[in-house]
């Protein structure tokens, strides 16, 4: 239990009117609010006397809040603050892990769909008026499914696939003997390379680590199948684009879809932009705030949650360890 009250609260993020008066309402007896856009720089005289943050202040801005005891970030992705050096060690730092795994999930299956069923080239065929049909096309049921993490997102999206009827392999750090929900098998990376060769489908779900950064070298790529797919939702670092480029240039792989590049944005020099059977979008899978209303619903419901188990001296959800990156 906290000792003393109120608790100061910066909501550095956009927050709807409807939101404030809820943190009013629920805690205003035991904690001050104060709200300013993300794009808005930090006065230091607040940043003094703030205990708690919601958003993704800059490392010089966690310098200069002394009594600041936790940090509760609205997103998933946790890089940012893996690269800070000199972060306080008394800091808390949770993620809003839990409000994006239905979205990427949709994400994904639509990019399985418009692959196998070739929807850029109709796109085209559109744009030229063109009424001629592609005898190129595929079907998500019964494949056999590889997704590179069981986290949120992996689990979110293996529960709708095995509406297709597909097998479900599951990758993780640390496999265990515990079974998981809607995977069929879970293993580690000893057995990696052997289940590439037998997977249809696979899907990056993985956060930026020193183990997951260039996971997906040449070599990696070689051992899919020449008609898998490969989707990237997690972190661009995964798969080397050089790699990735060579091989589809050799007509190794039916079609990528990528949401998430090595470099960021993606070069518009990139020859990746031009093949036919790569999908690409700017990091959009998961949108925060302003791009959809039930995931910024998601997140404020964590938050609340949060907040609740920070007044009562409970263990916080979500909480971030940076040494793991994630």
């Amino acid at each position: 239990m906290n000792t003393y009250y109120p608790i100061h609260i910066l909501v550095a993020v956009p927050c709807p009117p409807s939101i404030r008066d809820r943190f009013s309402t629920q805690f205003g007896s035991q904690c001050h609010f104060t709200f300013i856009n993300s794009s808005q720089t930090i006065p230091e005289s607040l940043l003094r006397h703030t205990d708690v943050i919601i958003g993704e202040p800059d490392e010089p801005d966690l310098l200069k809040a002394p009594r600041l005891k936790w940090l509760q970030l609205t997103w998933a992705g946790t890089d940012k603050y893996a690269r800070m050096k000199r972060l306080p060690s008394h800091l808390t730092i949770t993620n809003a892990s839990g409000a994006f795994g239905i979205i990427i999930s949709e994400y994904v299956i639509g990019t399985i769909i418009a692959l196998y069923r070739s929807f850029s080239v109709y796109s085209h065929h559109q744009a030229a008026h063109t009424w001629l049909p592609s005898d190129n096309c595929g079907t998500i049921y019964k494949k056999t499914v590889l997704i590179l993490g069981t986290g949120d997102i992996g689990s979110s999206l293996a529960h709708r696939l095995k509406a297709f009827d597909t097998s479900i392999i599951g990758f993780r750090r640390h496999p265990n003997h515990r079974a998981l929900p809607d995977f069929d098998e879970v293993i580690g990376s000893d057995q990696l390379d052997l289940k590439l060769k037998t997977a249809d489908i696979v899907v990056g779900c993985l956060p930026n680590t020193s183990e997951t950064i260039g996971l997906f070298d040449e070599k990696r790529l070689r051992l899919m199948k020449k008609e898998a797919l490969l989707i990237n939702v997690g972190r661009g670092s995964l798969i080397k684009n050089d790699a990735l480029l060579h091989v589809l240039k050799e007509g190794h792989l039916k079609g990528v879809a990528l949401d998430v590049s090595e470099i960021e944005p993606l070069p518009k020099a990139s020859p990746l932009w031009d093949l036919p059977n790569v999908f690409i979008t700017p990091h959009i899978a998961g949108p925060s705030f302003g791009g959809n209303t039930d995931v910024e619903q998601a997140i404020w419901n964590l938050c609340f949650e949060n907040i609740e188990r920070f007044l009562a001296g409970q263990v916080l959800n979500h909480i971030v360890d940076l040494r793991q990156g994630y």
